[in-house]
């Protein structure tokens, strides 16, 4: 089996690591795990029910003539949320721009704004 030493691939390392965070941020792991819900024009709170959880212990094996007699409950909790703001700011210099043949604007903006789509908020 052969080893290989990270010191010496240590140039491309930094590089993969860097285009392997790049990617993550354009793919938006995060949207499709969580609920959007739009906030109507001029309120200031969100408001969604958040339903139990069943598992897969409440599903039963079904046989030929007979009648699954246990019930699952699916209850629902009301939550909401107040809308507020946040900011962060990057600063991007032409010589950067100019400097790199990677898009760095670009870039920037996708990790900002990625930072931003995961700001956490209390939840009532």
């Amino acid at each position: 089996m052969a080893e290989t030493d990270t010191g010496v691939a240590q140039g491309g390392l930094d590089r993969v690591i860097g285009d392997a965070i790049i990617a993550f941020n354009e793919v938006n792991v995060m949207y499709p795990l969580v609920s959007a819900k739009q906030c109507p024009p001029g309120a200031i709170t969100v408001q969604w029910p958040e339903y139990t959880a069943v598992g897969s212990s409440s599903v039963g094996a079904a046989t030929d003539g007979s009648d699954y007699s246990t019930v699952t409950s699916v209850t629902t909790t009301a939550r909401s949320a107040t809308v507020s703001e946040h900011v962060i700011r990057a600063d991007v210099t032409d010589l950067a721009v100019m400097g790199n043949a990677d898009d760095i604007s670009g870039n920037t903006g996708a990790i900002l704004g990625n930072a931003v789509a995961t700001v956490q908020v209390a939840f009532a």
